[in-house]
């Protein structure tokens, strides 16, 4: 980038008849202020010295400088106003901030600073996520796109509506992970994604973190940025392997194996406690208040109300239950998919003990049919009160669980949720490294996968063509259902 411009930190609130050579790092999506109306961009801007400054657009700014300070490209800026950062955000901004506005000088330069900018990057191995699962920790990866759900809506606790979108990335050894695309990406980097799919495009996203939902996923964050089909040499080589296996990928796309594969298959790398003081005793989390929290519990679980419904009918897409029967086609109102399909999903409400006491849990899906140790289809036709015989309602040995508790809307107390059961047998670590990553002895473990397999994306994976065209019309074309 040369070195006859000042740098970054040459720049400080009084400089006067500076020029800095930048390259766009980040571009984020423009917000509202939390305390008022005005809307605003950040960006990350980076000097030849690998230095950063975060320079902020306010309101009619943003829609002038859309065509300019393009992510990955290089420009002159001077006469941006220069500010200290307020004492609250300077952790995460910086010392300094910049304000681009009409009076700010910008000028595009030709060079290509791609090893610059990706030299920056650090990025985590598909088999490495489970480590940082529900931290929020920030992470960075890159995959190859080869699939995409249709968008859908939904609701949070505090009832706002928010739309998402899954993206499904592959890496160089055809390991597969859920990316959860939020609210803004969802109208601008998923509207390109899904025109463009067929392309096999190659992202990098930075500022993601990785959660426990679907069994292991990555997801989006406000801060969140991302490089698709990048000008970087990791970038042309991710598309060259992606060329040289297309005969792979394309049977994996019209298989979709890896939608049902990839929870168990992350699962079982699991950063699952080794050593008894690693878990959570269960006196600890009763009559728990704080919101959200994320347990491993090494006890028993069993039914104790045999007279419960084990199952109940739901959409394919939210997995919200549904009033439809089952394989009906209809409009769901959750997540506002119009072709959604009815299908049963098993759950169970089972006591959780340890030698210190128990709680009352609830688990849906996977974890449910695990347990039970039946599927939902099953379930749903199961006319009489079940039996020891018709399925498991108590485990005999002790087993892991990764438990979540979260606030109830009409109590003060924490309800809790299973997300995961490992079996204590099929794990081998050394005790005195703690949360050792989980080794396998025979066989992979067979974390909650259903006995009745179905699509994330379509409920008729035989077609791919079908997912496709669903992909489109959900996407672009979604129409909500009138209230």
């Amino acid at each position: 980038m040369g070195d006859k411009f000042q740098l970054i930190h040459d720049v400080s609130p009084g400089t006067t008849g500076w020029t800095v050579k930048v390259v766009v790092a980040e571009k984020f999506s423009p917000r509202v202020a939390q305390r008022s109306p005005t809307k605003y961009q950040n960006l990350t801007l980076m000097d030849s010295q690998g230095s950063t400054v975060q320079a902020t657009l306010y309101g009619q700014n943003i829609t002038a400088f859309q065509d300019e300070l393009l992510l990955g490209k290089t420009y002159l800026i001077s006469n941006a106003l220069v500010k200290e950062t307020n004492a609250e955000y300077k952790a995460k901004s910086g010392e300094i901030q910049w304000t681009i506005s009409g009076r700010t000088r910008i000028r595009r330069v030709e060079e290509n600073n791609s090893n610059l900018l990706i030299s920056t990057y650090s990025f985590t191995d598909f088999e490495d996520l489970p480590k940082y699962m529900d931290s929020n920790v920030d992470i960075s990866v890159i995959g190859m796109i080869i699939d995409i759900k249709p968008r859908r809506i939904i609701q949070t606790r505090f009832g706002k509506e928010c739309q998402v979108q899954d993206l499904v990335l592959v890496n160089k050894r055809f390991d597969t992970v859920l990316l959860t695309m939020w609210e803004a990406f969802v109208d601008n980097e998923c509207k390109y994604i899904c025109q463009n799919l067929r392309k096999k495009l190659v992202l990098i996203g930075k500022h993601l973190k990785v959660t426990s939902f679907n069994g292991l996923s990555i997801s989006t964050k406000a801060d969140s940025s991302f490089f698709i089909d990048g000008e970087f040499e990791l970038v042309e080589e991710f598309k060259s392997w992606g060329h040289t296996n297309s005969e792979i990928i394309d049977n994996m796309i019209i298989e979709k194996h890896y939608l049902t594969s990839t929870p168990s298959k992350l699962s079982s790398k699991l950063s699952v406690p080794t050593d008894e003081k690693d878990f959570t005793e269960i006196k600890n989390i009763q009559g728990l208040k704080t919101v959200k929290q994320f347990f491993w519990i090494k006890g028993k679980a069993s039914v104790k109300v045999l007279n419960q419904t084990y199952w109940y009918m739901s959409c394919n897409n939210c997995n919200k239950i549904s009033s439809e029967n089952y394989g009906d086609i209809y409009p769901c109102v959750f997540c506002k998919c119009t072709d959604a399909k009815a299908i049963p999903r098993a759950k169970v409400y089972m006591q959780l003990t340890d030698p210190t006491g128990y709680i009352n849990a609830t688990a849906i899906g996977n974890p449910a049919e695990y347990f039970l140790q039946s599927n939902a289809e099953i379930l749903m036709n199961q006319t009489l009160i079940p039996t020891a015989a018709s399925m498991r309602l108590s485990m005999d040995e002790d087993e892991i669980f990764y438990v979540k508790a979260i606030t109830q809307e009409l109590s003060p107390d924490c309800k809790f949720e299973i997300l995961f059961i490992v079996n204590p047998s099929q794990i081998a670590g050394d005790k005195n490294k703690g949360k050792a990553p989980v080794e396998h002895i025979g066989e992979p473990i067979k974390f909650l996968e259903p006995t009745t397999k179905r699509s994330l994306f379509h409920s008729d994976t035989d077609d791919a063509q079908s997912s496709k065209k669903k992909c489109d019309k959900s996407t672009i074309e979604i129409t909500k259902k009138n209230q």
